[in-house]
């Protein structure tokens, strides 16, 4: 196996962070400034705020570990606008000003980006953890269930990277994705369609029309909000089953939001998140994991130690969005993309809508549809899954001419190491063909380590190094 080692020394008098790997005898040396390698691993260090002391509207808690981070958001009562639509990417869509209880929103982000967000009813502020949460009346929130999403969850495409935002213009985006600019769907299948649902539990007209929803709020303000026997108590199976509604579950509290396990997407694999490996005693952090983050900060880290202003940044995002050609509050991209019309589907890479009589969709790894277009230019199969994948998430192995997807090669890949160079290869099965990985860390599976084809053609060309 190859062997990493890092130190702290001083190079010409500076302290730096070292990596060194010996390969055919020679030590192979990279620097690291010591403050980047701080800043870019404060990125992926766990961070919980536990709950914050908020009365009306702010953040009730940032949660974070890895390349995870949970916010959750509370909105006091009040007067809200959000936008309505009849079906969706309906452009005519009506902005109505309701009134709402508190309302809670907690966001997932993953790598920087939007990866999922649930909203939910309260009657009380979240002073204390153990508060029950109830039933949003909107369309677009999964409250009986639906593909295994939790319970809240509201309809957001990945449409957008905002990556490179500081925290606070994260926030900004999070929240305003959330508060209702994106228009509600009101031709949403049923176990997404919050005033369905309210309907069906027999409650007042005004909960299910947005129209009538609007005049009550006109004559009565928000104070009517507060009543708990008009809203729905969520009732889960446990806070680990909490994917849908079950009528003799338990109440769902904001302690069991947070830390309980939940998918906040179709293909969210993350359960449990890592900052709740932390935080209950059922679970463990792997440290394998952590090395993970380790060796990814390391990688990213500069020779030279760079400024981080998120004043200056915030700025800038202001300014790119201000330059922006102006967009309507209604877009095809972010509603529901399937509809209640069986033979239709939605390309979550083009955003078109097709007919199964015209286009059967294609399925990725991560349970996308997609047309056969964005397939052949934004998609190829990855070697060691056999699925498709976006070509961004791919790793090409020039030695071997194939793609492989390595988010997943610790779980699912043999490795060799090569006992000539160290190098580790990805093993096809019983095949003899192996393929080399530019990748570090990993265990040795193997009883029997090989010789990697390219020493092999290094030996017979007489050659000390690989070419």
């Amino acid at each position: 196996m190859k062997n990493v080692n890092y130190a702290f020394t001083t190079d010409q008098g500076n302290l730096v962070f070292r990596s060194s790997v010996n390969s055919f005898g020679l030590d192979h040396v990279t620097d690291k400034d010591i403050a980047s390698f701080y800043t870019t691993f404060s990125q992926s260090a766990y961070f919980d705020t536990g709950l914050l002391p908020v009365d009306g509207t702010g953040l009730l808690s940032i949660r974070t570990a890895g390349n995870h981070t949970q916010i959750a958001y509370q909105y006091a009562p009040g007067k809200y606008y959000i936008n309505w639509g009849s079906f969706e990417g309906d452009r005519d869509a009506k902005k109505y000003y309701v009134a709402q209880p508190y309302r809670i929103v907690v966001a997932d982000l993953l790598n920087g980006n939007i990866y999922g967000a649930r909203t939910y009813y309260s009657l009380t502020p979240i002073t204390h953890s153990e508060i029950p949460l109830y039933h949003v009346n909107l369309p677009n929130i999964n409250c009986k269930g639906y593909r295994g999403n939790s319970v809240g969850w509201i309809c957001l495409y990945h449409n957008e990277d905002i990556s490179n935002y500081p925290f606070n213009e994260k926030l900004i985006k999070v929240l305003d994705r959330c508060s209702g600019t994106e228009a509600y769907n009101d031709n949403n299948m049923s176990e997404t369609d919050g005033p369905r649902f309210y309907r069906d539990h027999s409650k007042p007209e005004y909960l299910t029309n947005p129209q009538m929803w609007e005049d009550k709020s006109d004559e009565q303000n928000f104070e009517w909000t507060l009543d708990p026997d008009l809203w729905i108590p969520i009732l889960v199976k446990d806070k680990d089953n909490q994917d849908m509604h079950y009528s003799d579950g338990q109440p769902l509290t904001f302690a069991d939001a947070i830390i309980g396990n939940y998918k906040c997407y179709y293909y969210d694999e993350l359960i449990p998140k890592p900052v709740n490996r932390i935080a209950r005693s059922d679970y463990s952090l792997d440290s394998n994991l952590v090395f993970q983050w380790f060796t990814k900060s390391y990688n990213e880290s500069s020779k030279s130690q760079l400024s981080i202003d998120p004043y200056s940044s915030s700025l800038s995002v202001k300014e790119n969005l201000s330059l922006a050609a102006p967009v309507f509050s209604v877009n095809q991209d972010d509603e529901q993309p399937f509809e209640d019309d069986e033979d239709s589907w939605y390309c979550e890479c083009c955003s078109e809508t097709y007919s199964q009589q015209n286009e059967t969709p294609n399925i990725t790894y991560n349970s996308s549809y997609v047309c056969q277009d964005c397939l052949e230019e934004h998609f190829s199969i990855a070697k060691n899954t056999g699925c498709y994948h976006d070509n961004d998430s791919l790793l090409w192995l020039n030695h071997s001419d194939v793609y492989v997807f390595p988010d997943i090669l610790v779980h699912f890949v043999q490795y060799k190491y090569c006992s000539s160079c160290g190098d580790g290869m990805y093993a096809d099965h019983e095949d003899i063909e192996t393929f080399m990985l530019p990748t570090l860390g990993f265990e040795d599976l193997s009883d029997n380590p090989s010789t990697c084809q390219k020493c092999i053609i290094a030996l017979a060309n007489h050659s000390q190094e690989p070419f």
